[in-house]
């Protein structure tokens, strides 16, 4: 198979029986520049930081060239959301260590006599995966232990602090000769 791309496992290229090209690529790097003026003798700062890379792909899914359900293809995309991995074009890496998948879409979806999905273009947008500001990356099976609620939380005033009643059973006088 020529391939073209390759991220997760999953590939684009042309093969006998197996027609998957990425149709259109577009990539983008940038920087954000913000600037705070002089305030009340302050001297005026500016910070710059590079964004994070995106990288946008879209291809046809057809059912004749793959023999794949393209609505089948659309749901591994939609499980992928938040998944993170090399991009390969050309059998390297493409810039950024690691790309997330930010959204899946499907669109131009050609239906049969029966609904059954025969082809459609599917538009993926990835962004860098990076660092964030304390150096550690997210654990995905953290981000899925996280359930909604409400946390409660005791709180201690000023009164209530002091040593246990354990604490206080084991002090000795500080003074014994009183």
């Amino acid at each position: 198979m020529a391939t073209q791309a390759e991220w997760n496992g999953f590939t684009w290229g042309v093969a006998p029986g197996c027609v998957r090209p990425i149709k259109q690529l577009d990539s983008n790097r940038s920087v954000s520049v913000e600037r705070n003026e002089d305030k009340e003798g302050e001297p005026a700062t500016q910070t710059v930081a590079m964004d994070l890379m995106t990288l946008d792909l879209s291809y046809t899914a057809a059912l004749s060239a793959t023999g794949r359900d393209p609505r089948d293809e659309y749901g591994e995309w939609w499980r992928n959301v938040s998944v993170y991995a090399p991009f390969y074009l050309n059998g390297r890496r493409f810039m950024a260590d690691l790309f997330m998948l930010k959204s899946a879409a499907p669109s131009d979806i050609l239906l049969g006599p029966d609904g059954q999905w025969l082809s459609a273009t599917i538009t993926l947008s990835f962004e860098e995966y990076a660092e964030d500001e304390s150096g550690l990356k997210l654990d995905k099976r953290e981000i899925a232990g996280l359930t909604p609620g409400v946390m409660t939380q005791t709180v201690a005033t000023a009164v209530s602090v002091g040593p246990s009643d354990a604490q206080r059973q084991g002090k000795m006088p500080s003074n014994p000769g009183m």
